[in-house]
């Protein structure tokens, strides 16, 4: 008897294209689909070989580390339910994120085949700041970037502009603690740096909230920036080619980078319902 089929994730690589770019094995890819196949955890469903090959890739084949991240990925997604399901463009508190901060997985990647993730206030009233669906939104992106060739490592980009003291008292501790730990352990891709654009003078206050969620090695890789940086020291961070016009970058503005990336959440709702229902069956 045929085993049932399962649903599947669009994507546009097939694993057999990364196995032959030589960024990972059949041998690899076969060793954690066999551990897969013996586990009897509940919480971790079917995987597909493209997803395989995401995890791999996030651990430089480390097969131990490879395991263990995709163990926590789906702990983390059933623990917590309000950062990674209902992903739907239709819903209110989604699209108030997207009225709050600007955000766009960036088009060009650097020279490395890193994925620079930018995000940047837009609605500056802290009354109208919900921190839950922004991080909702900035994994949502991760798909996003996953989508084809994927990326090698992620950069993040966050300019502060806009972003006062009155803000910290929107932050939901539960929620942090979830993001973080997902960040942290359960990460499908391999984050290299965080950098601070406009750096707030009370930054130190920010990490003293949320330093108890992280590890050390997280919080090696955020770099603040002042204001007042220059270009060149800012295209030594950020290649400028992977920068909106506003930075003196390459690229088209934050807002049309923005509604570009409106319109790929939107392009991607069957993606993540089929992601939801593997998860949940």
């Amino acid at each position: 008897m045929e085993e049932p089929a399962h649903p599947r994730l669009s994507y546009h690589f097939t694993a057999d294209e990364i196995i032959e770019q030589g960024r990972t094995t059949r041998e690899y890819v076969d060793t954690i689909k066999r551990w897969l196949a013996q586990q009897n955890d509940h919480r971790i469903p079917h995987v597909q070989d493209e997803m395989v090959v995401l995890f791999l890739l996030s651990c430089e084949n480390d097969i131990d580390l490879t395991k263990n991240t995709i163990a926590m990925y789906f702990k983390c997604k059933k623990d917590g339910p309000e950062i990674f399901d209902d992903r739907d463009m239709s819903r209110a508190g989604l699209n108030k994120g997207m009225n709050t901060v600007h955000m766009s997985s960036i088009p060009t990647r650097t020279d490395e085949n890193y994925v620079v993730h930018y995000f940047k206030l837009h609605d500056t009233s802290y009354s109208n700041f919900d921190l839950v669906p922004i991080m909702k939104l900035s994994y949502m992106l991760v798909d996003i970037a996953q989508e084809k060739n994927p990326p090698n490592g992620l950069v993040v980009v966050i300019d502060m502009k806009g972003f006062g003291l009155m803000h910290l008292t929107r932050l939901k501790m539960g929620a942090i603690k979830t993001y973080l730990q997902f960040l942290q352990e359960g990460f499908p891709l391999q984050l290299k740096a965080i950098h601070i654009l406009n750096g707030v003078y009370f930054f130190d206050k920010i990490m003293a909230i949320v330093k108890v969620f992280m590890k050390s090695e997280l919080i090696d890789m955020i770099k603040v920036h002042s204001p007042n940086i220059g270009q060149e020291e800012l295209f030594r961070c950020i290649p400028q080619k992977c920068l909106p016009r506003e930075y003196g970058g390459d690229l088209q503005s934050e807002k049309e980078l923005h509604e570009k990336t409106v319109q790929q959440f939107c392009d991607k709702q069957e993606f993540w319902r089929i992601e939801e229902l593997i998860r949940k069956s």
